[in-house]
């Protein structure tokens, strides 16, 4: 009986490494290496404008395609009241009134994530102007803003003042990106540098600036005109220019100085831009009250004007132009207007569209309709024709603002995640595996109760009592 059991073992251990030989091997071949979905980030801008603030949040794959990611627009909120330069006076009030549009992001945020989302802050040109007019407010109110998102439980990057340039730069990142001129999706699944590529231009017309970006399609002549972005492996050159106070708000505030200038004596100060009838009376402290004017050496601040409407839409197309000085170039012809030099305008063009119906809005429609007209036909030098203009506040569900741009111009610096690998085989593959690996177990098992079991020496113990 012993050798009948030294035997039946041995044949179950071959059996048993036989099998976990096969179990190996299906194991150690044609398996595959799967990476996870990667975690989502997130990162939010605030657009601290002239008339109005405004914070956008966005969210990328942890994984980029060179080293930029691939962003897209979650929330938008609009910050009660009017810009953070309004707050000179009132600094702390400028950071109390960013609180409501946290507390949405604290709402959307993953919890796990808050502490690693970073939080920037960008003001543009209602800003610049503060700057130039009062430095100690326009500090005092960064100040502000920066203590009240500190206190939330973000990466708070910083608060800083924008260039015009930087401005201008990255409203032209927003519409190529939102256009797929940098990247686009594929059916296959894949980003891909799409093959004959439209590169669009950018222009904006806010409240205290206007900008325009493009590629130019002929060598530039001032380089320091010029911004060279690095977006999904590849350098552009973009020309950009931002023209401060010329603006719409500060253009028609421009427009009434001069108005009140040519007028001598003559009270009250007709405006050719106002419907018939309407009349405007403003103190002489609030209409000298920007850099952008030049005020008298002596003045009453205290004094009132009134400029009374005169519809005279020829005369306050020709009065808007004698503000924007079209005239000085050194340059000559490539020229904007001021004086500012600018390459021949290439390629189509996106405009943000605005649209307002507020009171105070509705007195500047006329003026509003000939400042257009002059920037883009005598300023910018685009033609008659505006057929490679488009008007559009959104593409894709996505606003044509700089701060996408801004986003993901800063995501080259924000680090990629490492992706979670795992270790995948075919389904019938599986199976297998599983099934000799049970097969092995229940081996084990038999051999383990053979031993338990099968006593040879107990057995010639009772045979002997029996005898």
């Amino acid at each position: 009986m012993s050798m009948v059991k030294q035997v039946a073992l041995a044949a179950v251990v071959v059996v048993m490494g036989c099998v976990g030989i096969i179990a190996l091997i299906l194991t150690l071949v044609q398996h595959h290496l799967v990476d996870l979905p990667h975690r989502m980030q997130y990162g939010m801008v605030f657009d601290a404008g002239s008339t109005h603030t405004s914070l956008y949040m966005y969210r990328w794959p942890g994984n980029k395609e060179n080293n930029t990611g691939v962003v897209s627009q979650m929330l938008v909120c609009d910050v009660d009241g009017d810009g953070i330069s309004s707050y000179a006076q009132d600094p702390p009030g400028a950071g109390l009134s960013l609180r409501k549009c946290l507390e949405s992001a604290l709402a959307v945020v993953p919890a796990n994530q808050q502490r690693e989302t970073p939080v920037y802050l960008g003001a543009t040109a209602g800003m610049r102007l503060l700057q130039l007019q009062n430095h100690t407010q326009s500090h005092q109110v960064l100040e502000q803003v920066t203590k009240v998102i500190q206190g939330y439980p973000f990466d708070f990057r910083g608060a800083r003042i924008l260039s015009g340039m930087e401005e201008g730069a990255y409203g032209w990142i927003t519409i190529n990106y939102l256009q797929e001129s940098f990247i686009k999706y594929t059916f296959e699944g894949e980003w891909v540098s799409p093959k004959g590529r439209k590169i669009w231009g950018a222009l904006d017309m806010g409240g205290s600036s206007t900008q325009i970006a493009f590629t130019p399609g002929q060598p530039v002549q001032d380089p320091a005109s010029t911004l060279g972005p690095k977006l999904y492996g590849y350098q552009y050159e973009v020309y950009t220019h931002s023209y401060l106070c010329y603006g719409k708000e500060q253009a028609m505030r421009q427009l009434r100085v001069h108005l009140l200038k040519m007028s001598g004596s003559t009270r009250p100060v007709k405006h050719p831009c106002y419907h018939l009838g309407y009349n405007l009376t403003l103190t002489l402290g609030d209409l000298y009250d920007s850099p952008c004017v030049a005020r008298p050496v002596t003045f009453n601040p205290a004094s009132e004007v009134t400029f009374t409407g005169t519809s005279e839409p020829l005369r306050c197309l020709n009065q808007m132009k004698n503000i924007m000085n079209l005239t000085a170039c050194s340059l000559a012809p490539d020229c904007g207007f001021n004086g500012v030099y600018q390459p021949p305008v290439s390629g189509n063009f996106f405009l943000k569209a605005e649209y307002s119906e507020k009171d105070k809005y509705l007195r500047d429609y006329c003026a509003s309709a000939n400042y257009i007209m002059t920037v883009l036909l005598d300023g910018y030098k685009f033609n008659q024709t505006w057929g490679n203009i488009y008007f559009q506040r959104q593409v894709a569900d996505t606003d044509i603002n700089w701060t996408l741009g801004y986003m993901l111009n800063l995501t080259n610096l924000i680090p990629s995640e490492r992706p979670l690998v795992v270790t995948g085989v075919q389904h019938g593959q599986w199976a297998a595996e599983v099934f000799f690996i049970a097969f092995a177990v229940f081996l084990s098992l038999l051999v383990l109760a053979i031993l338990l079991l099968w006593n040879p020496g107990g057995n010639t113990t009772s045979d002997a009592i029996t005898l």
